[in-house]
């Protein structure tokens, strides 16, 4: 841990885009769990459950093209602030739904949050390179990576705790002020974030237009952009929400499975990259590979999490499940940040993350229609989530062998 210490000490600006993540990143774990609960205590329907999951992840895909204009245009400091400040408004809106009645302004007010969370993203991810050097861009992933999954951890632990003992409205409150908390720490970095080419953009549209054509002629660019999508056969937090509500609910209305199954998974997501990092070096080549590594985990994991008739069981294939995650999520971002120009950044991290919300959005409308239309047990839609996530690993090995190949002829001319 020494080298993300040093990391934090030498640069002090990143430190503090750090300390937000953290703040913020705990919060949305008591958002989530609170948001959960609510919609497993008015209603029984896995469409309704996945409707939730699918509201956190469509607007990202609708809003990624402005998202990625707003980040390579503005300020992207800026866009960050106003980004907390929004989203800290919205979520104390969810105390207004305590009766069945009102659990559609759950969805809409989900909608909103999400809306203004697309323009977060790809501000944080193309502001990084500007705050530390090129050959710290792999700790400065891999320590977001590993704080997004510590986060998960205490989170979760602390956010099912919480629910059980005091109820989502204190929930949803920490997660408000997590917002504000995180607003103050990114507006105390000093200087001005714009890209240097933003003078030369034009209008929105043919902005958009102009990233969209990049990632087209980089062909090895904008495979990387869909490696987060590959990897969403199955949404981890709708089998975690049916895990807590029908196999083991337990803890007040399953949030202590909830907090459990999440507290499993960020402990694989912080393991995962800094168990990687030891194996390879930060050459784009060996990041490639160790992203075949991270296919692998997902159907091991899955393949553990459907056959498991204990919950301890359980929580390893949880485990498993957050280790290939997190290591796809960071080596990708890695990749991305090392090869495209600072004004295609925000665009190609806009594109990368709304394919990514599309994914689970279909991901999560399946797996909702098969509960309710087929009546699938949990157990039954984790195996076959199993058999699906064979198809990304054979995609990008076959990727993996296409480029192998390719380097070799013309290494041999």
């Amino acid at each position: 841990m020494k080298i993300y210490i040093s990391l934090l000490q030498l640069r002090p600006k990143y430190k503090l885009l750090w300390l937000a993540q953290v703040i913020s990143l705990a919060g949305d774990w008591f958002n989530t769990i609170a948001s959960v609960i609510i919609i497993n205590r008015y209603t029984t329907s896995g469409l309704a459950l996945g409707g939730l999951f699918i509201a956190r992840a469509l607007p990202p895909f609708l809003l990624g093209p402005v998202a990625g204009v707003v980040a390579d245009r503005f300020d992207r400091r800026k866009v960050l602030i106003a980004s907390d400040i929004l989203r800290a408004v919205i979520v104390l809106g969810f105390l207004l739904v305590d009766r069945p009645e009102r659990l559609w302004l759950m969805y809409v007010l989900t909608v909103l949050q999400f809306s203004v969370s697309t323009f977060f993203e790809p501000a944080r991810a193309a502001l990084t390179p500007s705050l530390v050097e090129t050959d710290e861009l792999l700790n400065a992933n891999t320590l977001a990576s590993i704080t997004w999954s510590a986060m998960l951890t205490f989170g979760g632990a602390i956010g099912g705790v919480t629910a059980s003992y005091f109820g989502v409205p204190v929930s949803l409150v920490v997660d408000a002020a997590s917002f504000l908390v995180s607003a103050m720490l990114v507006a105390s970095i000093t200087g001005e974030f714009r890209s240097q080419m933003a003078h030369a953009l034009d209008s929105g549209w043919k902005n958009f237009i102009d990233g969209m054509k990049y990632v087209r002629k980089n062909l090895d660019v904008g495979f990387v952009t869909l490696v987060k999508a590959f990897g969403q056969v199955g949404s981890f937090d709708i089998i975690a929400a049916l895990y807590a509500a029908r196999l083991f609910p337990y803890g007040q209305e399953g949030a202590t499975t909830l907090g459990l199954m999440f507290t499993a998974f960020g402990l694989g997501a912080v393991i995962g990259p800094l168990i990687a990092n030891r194996f390879g070096d930060a050459s784009a080549s060996w990041l490639r590979r160790a992203i075949l590594g991270g296919f692998v985990f997902m159907p091991l994991a899955w393949f553990i999490i459907g056959t498991a008739t204990s919950f301890p069981i359980v929580l390893i294939g949880c485990v498993i499940r957050g280790m290939g995650g997190s290591i796809n999520w960071t080596y990708s971002d890695v990749l991305l940040q090392m090869t495209v120009p600072d004004h295609f950044l925000g665009r190609v991290f806009a594109f990368d993350f709304g394919v990514y919300t599309l994914a689970v959005s279909v991901s999560l409308w399946i797996t909702g229609f098969a509960i309710d239309e087929f009546q699938f047990a949990p157990r039954s839609i984790v195996l076959i989530l199993a058999a699906g996530s064979l198809i990304p690993l054979a995609v990008w090995s076959a990727a993996l062998r296409t480029q192998f190949k390719s380097h070799t002829a013309e290494n041999s001319q």
